[in-house]
């Protein structure tokens, strides 16, 4: 079972943070090929493990970065407002150590957090989070 496990110096503080690379799906990878069109490169961002959000999301330019087109609309609530709809994407995320998910996520604004991408229930229901935090460490398993 792949897992990767983070030791950052401000667990506590910052929450369980991890570099991921987001790209397009296995599918839209395979379709691209079939097509004789480039894959584009993955986007590398740093990435919050959230267990307080029902699903994924990435910050905005992502997906056009990728190329990707929505496959649908989202309404999301956060604190300072509710039912607000959002684009939903199909992505891939590959975390360190090999370990790979598909899911969808929402464009959400996450400037301000130093991150640029959420990883949520979505993902962590095919995962295994342990959160040692006096050890000031995580570890993520599929």
């Amino acid at each position: 079972m792949p897992a990767f496990t983070g030791r950052p110096p401000d667990l506590r503080a910052r929450g369980p943070l991890l570099q991921v690379n987001i790209t397009v799906t296995s599918a839209a990878e395979d379709a691209l090929t079939a097509a004789s069109q480039p894959v584009p490169p993955p986007v590398q961002v740093p990435a919050l493990i959230d267990t307080g959000a029902t699903g994924s999301a990435i910050a905005p330019g992502i997906a056009q970065q990728l190329g990707l087109q929505p496959v649908g609309v989202m309404n999301v609530s956060t604190p300072s407002s509710s039912n607000v709809p959002m684009p939903v994407y199909a992505i891939r995320l590959l975390l360190p150590n090999t370990i790979m998910f598909e899911t969808t996520a929402v464009e959400a604004q996450l400037q301000g957090q130093g991150i640029g991408a959420l990883i949520g229930r979505d993902v962590l229901s095919q995962a295994v989070l342990v959160y040692i935090g006096y050890a000031n460490e995580f570890t993520i398993a599929m």
